[in-house]
C-alpha cells in the first residue's frame, strides 16, 4: 500500500533570491529545500505553514495567515523515500524576514539562493516546480 503525506513549503524571496535551507531531514540526501514540513493531524495547510515558519525561522519573527499567498499544489514521490507520495501545498511569503537566521534543532543551514548557482542540490519541489513559477513571475533573477 502506497504511503501518502501532506506537506507544505513556504518560499521566501528577497531581492531576487530564494531562501533555501538544509534541514536535518534533507541533509540525509544532501539536498536543499524550502522552509516547511509535514501537515500534522488536525492541522490545515495554513496552520502547518505558520507552525513551520515559527519553528524554522523563529527568533521572534511574527508571521500570520495574511503573509501567505497560496501558489501551487502538486503530488510527487518524496525525495527521502520513493515509497511515499507527498502532496505539496506551496506558499509564497509576502513578508520579508527581518531576523537573523540561525541554525536550530531542525535547520542546519540557510542560504539566499541566486538563479544559476550550482553548488546547491535543490529539491525537486524547488527545481521542478517553484523555480519555473518564480522565473515566469520575475521573482528570481
Amino acid at each position: 500500500m502506497e504511503k501518502f503525506k501532506r506537506v507544505v513549503g513556504i518560499a521566501f524571496v528577497e531581492d531576487g533570491k530564494l531562501l533555501i535551507v538544509k534541514s536535518v531531514r534533507s541533509s540525509k540526501t544532501n539536498s536543499w529545500t524550502l522552509i516547511g514540513g509535514g501537515v500534522e493531524t488536525g492541522e490545515t495547510e495554513i496552520t502547518a505553514a505558520l507552525r513551520e515558519v515559527n519553528e524554522e525561522v523563529g527568533q521572534g519573527f511574527e508571521f500570520c495567515e495574511e503573509d501567505l499567498l497560496p501558489i501551487m499544489c502538486f503530488k510527487e514521490a518524496a525525495q527521502s523515500d520513493s515509497d511515499v507520495t507527498i502532496e505539496m501545498n506551496m506558499f509564497l511569503a509576502t513578508k520579508q524576514i527581518h531576523v537573523l537566521l540561525q541554525p536550530n534543532d531542525e535547520i542546519l543551514d540557510y542560504h539566499w539562493y541566486s538563479l544559476g548557482e550550482t553548488d546547491y542540490n535543490l529539491s525537486s519541489s524547488i527545481r521542478d516546480h517553484f523555480l519555473p513559477y518564480a522565473i515566469q513571475k520575475g521573482l528570481i533573477f
